[in-house]
């Protein structure tokens, strides 16, 4: 068990549950609506300790990410300095030392209340708030999902006294922040329609998982596997609490066309780098407090959100390699791909299969 787990308490209706106007002044949750956050508040625990409790040890592998909402903390790294950090500091805007592994000691000063989620579920929401781009321009959560349906044109060529008996077909399911509705190479019987809340849709590839994309109240999936009777070719994850309308595979008409996103490893970049045959920008896609806090060496910030826009200036000769960590680095490649540039996710894991991945990678960066 670790130093955190003992005094944790989930929020309850009982008054012990996260406050979420608290939590709407760090990133990524300054970025979300009020419906989105009353959706995912009964995923954020609450952590109350008392001065001087050890809230994570430097070295430990943790699957959770801390907000620090009030008191103070002492921050102590490798050589023993300690840092004092405090609720109303103004560097207090993203969750305290989020690494796959604590870089410090975190120790109460005084009480302290801080406010936890799992790592995976706020990577998928720090990519949600940064891919307006991937939305439909509607975005809200109170669409009629009927409408929705007729305008996108999937049922266009459904006669009008069909429809009636067709929506009547679809069933109700209740889904969580987390929780994978399809998953890829699972066969498929179902086509869905989100009713209420967001959903990412993924894809896996040998070095990592691929985002393809952003989903919202409205937007359907699922239909690819029902017309061709192949397994999912994509997972579909959601980011929100919601509801889900389903309709059995019978029942609907529709064709679903996805993007791959690319992969470099270390060493292939570093061979690019040093052949020096093509100009290589290395692009971090994080907010801009972000890559201030954790500089990547040598890399451009464009942030997630302004990348569309700022895609259109890009030299188009240049290989582009989305450098940070997470989903949005794959939702980086996705839009300067979609904006005709040559964009690689730059792999940081470890490689079992390197020589299959330079094969890849020759294949990625040879000559147009």
């Amino acid at each position: 068990m670790s130093a955190t787990e003992s005094a944790t308490r989930h929020p309850s209706s009982g008054g012990d549950g996260a406050d979420m106007s608290r939590l709407s002044h760090f990133i990524p949750f300054d970025g979300l609506s009020e419906s989105h956050l009353a959706e995912i508040r009964d995923q954020v625990t609450v952590q109350r300790l008392p001065a001087g409790r050890l809230l994570f040890k430097r070295g430990q592998a943790s699957d959770k990410a801390w907000f620090l909402v009030d008191g103070e903390l002492d921050l102590i790294d490798a050589g023993y300095q300690v840092r004092p950090f405090a609720a109303d500091d103004d560097e207090n805007y993203l969750a305290v030392d989020n690494y796959p592994r604590h870089t410090v000691n975190a120790i109460t000063r005084e009480p302290a209340t801080l406010y936890g989620i799992d790592r995976d579920k706020l990577d998928l929401l720090m990519a949600w708030t940064q891919a307006p781009d991937l939305l439909p321009e509607d975005d809200s959560d109170d669409r009629d999902w009927m409408d929705a349906l007729l305008t996108s044109g999937l049922f266009a060529q459904v006669p009008p006294a069909k429809l009636h008996a067709l929506f009547v077909k679809f069933r109700p399911r209740e889904v969580g922040l987390g929780e994978v509705v399809v998953e890829e190479g699972e066969p498929g019987d179902v086509f869905y329609v989100i009713k209420r809340g967001k959903a990412m849709v993924t894809r896996a590839a040998p070095a990592g998982t691929h985002t393809l994309a952003a989903l919202s109240a409205g937007r359907f999936f699922g239909e690819d596997a029902l017309i061709s009777d192949q397994p999912r070719n994509a997972t579909v994850t959601m980011t929100s609490d919601g509801e889900l309308m389903c309709l059995d595979k019978s029942d609907f008409q529709a064709i679903l066309q996805a993007s791959v996103i690319r992969r470099i490893s270390e060493d292939a970049l570093d061979t690019l780098v040093l052949e020096g045959e093509r100009a290589v920008v290395l692009v971090d896609v994080r907010l801009p407090m972000e890559s201030r806090h954790d500089t990547i060496p040598g890399a451009r910030n464009l942030p997630l959100n302004e990348l569309r826009q700022r895609a259109r200036g890009l030299e188009r000769e240049f290989l582009y390699i989305l450098c940070a960590e997470g989903r949005r680095s794959e939702l980086g490649a996705y839009i300067l791909s979609e904006a005709g540039l040559d964009a690689l996710v730059l792999d940081r894991g470890d490689n079992e299969n390197r020589d299959t991945q330079n094969e890849e990678h020759a294949e990625a960066t040879a000559p147009r």
